[in-house]
């Protein structure tokens, strides 16, 4: 049986405010926002992993860190 889930993910940052402005996978269909409830709850759960981090600094520069399978990278305006 295959599986027609998606695999990726495209995240839109705003790297003036830190705000995340767009989450599609890569099919172009947009992310589907949960209840801060229903994000508790798949995080307390055993089988859950962290994937990646996003940070946001406002300072000279301004920079955006994604840590991501035990990688940090940056994005600096």
């Amino acid at each position: 049986m295959k599986k027609n889930g998606s695999k990726y993910m495209k995240i839109k940052i705003n790297t003036e405010t830190g705000e995340v402005v767009k989450i599609k996978d890569e099919n172009g269909k947009n992310a589907t926002q949960v209840s801060a409830e229903e994000a508790e709850q798949v995080q307390q759960n055993p089988n859950t992993k962290n994937v990646a981090t996003i940070l946001h600094t406002h300072s000279s520069p301004g920079c955006v860190y994604l840590i991501s399978g035990g990688w940090a990278y940056k994005i600096c305006w």
